[in-house]
This record gives C-alpha cells, structure tokens and sequence, in this order.
C-alpha cells in the first residue's frame, strides 16, 4: 500500500495539484486524500481510478490496481519517480533472460543514449530548476536501469548499433561524447554483452523500416518472447506471436548484415580518434 500512496502522491505533485484542489476534483475530502497518501488508509479501486484519470494517467489504472491487489511483488520500476508509461516496460526488462534491441538511424538522436553520469554533467547548469530536476530524475534513472545489466546472473544484452548514432549523439559536449564511446567500448569486454555496429544500407542490402524495437527473452518456458516498439509517447508491449516472429526475422537480418561482434571495439576506436 505504501507504494500506491507514494505513486498517487507523486503524481499529484507531478499535475500541479495541492491536496485540496485534487480533493475538489475527484469529490472527497482533503483529509482522505492526505490519509490515502501518507499510508494510513488503503484507497478503494472506484478512488484509485478517479485519481488516476484526474492525474492524466487512466490508461495505467490497471498497473496501479495490481499494486493495490497485492497481485504482484514490487519493483524499483514501481518507484514514485519511474513514470508510469515506463514502468510495464522496465519490469519485463528486468525480468529478461536476453535483451535484443535495434534503434534505425531515423531515430538515432534518441536512440543513443549516454551514461547516466554523463547525461547529469550536460544538463547541469543548463535547465531551469524544475526542469532539471526532472533530467536529473531521468539520469538516475537510467542509472538504476543499467544496473540491472550489472547484477549476478543478470540479462544478456544483443545490440545492433547504427553508426549515424554513434557519430551524431545527442550530447554537445565533446567530453560526453568521450564518455559514451568509452563506456560502450567497456561494454564490448563483458561477455553477457554483444553489441555490433550495423553497415550502411547500401553495403548490407536490408532496410529495416519501422520504429526502435526490444525483443524479451524470458528463462521460464511458459513466458513467451515479448516485443517492444518503441513509439514517441511510450513503449508499447506487444504478445502478438505473427509481429513478435516477424521482429525476430528483423533483428536476425539486421544482426547477420552487421559488422561482426569482435570489430565493435576497433570501430569504436576508430569514431573516437575522429571525435578528439
């Protein structure tokens, strides 16, 4: 219940909305909204779903209520500062067995992420302090999730990289762009991590043409492979055998017209002496 009341609590604080205007809206007392909040009171489902709506987030209702049901066990996905949109996502993730994932060049500003620490540097100074404050959630965010490739028997991660992302992050600073060719070039000699670089279209002859995608492995048999398209407002999880099956053929073409896994630290080598 405690992680309801925080998450309900958040988001409030996230619409703008002080406990008595929330109360106004949804039809209770400012009372019950501070008791639901501080934990001294398990909300109804009809109350969490109210709320929910108010706080512009009714399509997650169902991810709220499996909470308050105590129908799972949960997760650092689940804390206040992970967005809802996200949250589904990021606990199929953390579940993964191996982790396949594919970001086209048309997306490459957004796909090519950097490490945490050096998404915080770039940001420091340059926001306002309410905008920064939601980056440099953002940041730990990104922190936490790349733990999860840390962890003892944690997931494998397959990556096909595209090198416009790789030539043209979305960092200004030279020392970040350093610091992610680094950190992937670190990646590329850990052996529960494959990341390949892919060819340009006209030497490998396949056109992926759809948006960023995941594809989730799971260890237990009975989970079947789950894909994720990564769409502009939120990932979108997607069980459907016939789309799953035709992104495993995608990513098995995109993978075999790649280059090979063992050139990626040369290739990285070779983009960074062109950054210095």
């Amino acid at each position: 219940m405690s992680v309801v009341a925080a998450r309900l609590s958040s988001l409030r604080a996230g619409a703008g909305l002080s406990m008595k205007s929330a109360a106004d809206a949804a039809g209770l007392n400012t009372s019950t909204i501070f008791r639901i909040e501080h934990g001294l009171v398990a909300p109804r489902e009809g109350t969490v779903r109210t709320l929910l709506q108010l706080y512009g987030e009714g399509e997650h209702v169902a991810r709220v209520l499996s909470l308050l049901r105590e129908e799972r066990v949960p997760g650092w996905y689940d804390a206040p500062g992970v967005p809802l949109a996200l949250s589904a996502f990021l606990e199929l993730e953390d579940r993964a067995q191996i982790i396949y994932t594919y970001c086209p060049p048309t997306r490459s500003r957004r796909c090519c992420r950097p490490p945490a620490y050096a998404l915080s540097a770039a940001l420091a100074g340059l926001l306002p302090g309410a905008a920064y404050e939601r980056a440099a959630a953002m940041a730990s965010l990104i922190t936490v999730r790349q733990q999860v490739l840390d962890r003892q028997e944690g997931p494998r991660l397959w990556a096909v990289l595209d090198r416009t992302a790789l030539l043209d992050p979305p960092l200004s600073r030279a020392e970040d762009r350093l610091a992610q060719l680094d950190a992937l070039t670190a990646a590329t000699k850990q052996q529960h991590i494959a990341l390949q670089v892919a060819r340009p279209v006209a030497e490998s002859g396949y056109l992926y043409q759809g948006p960023p995608f995941t594809l989730l492995r799971f260890a237990d048999p009975a989970s079947p492979d789950t894909l994720v398209l990564h769409l502009l407002h939120a990932p979108v999880v997607i069980e459907d055998r016939r789309r799953v099956e035709e992104h495993q053929q995608a990513f098995a073409r995109l993978s075999l017209s790649a280059l090979p896994v063992d050139s990626t630290a040369d290739v990285l080598d070779e983009i960074r002496n062109s950054t210095t």
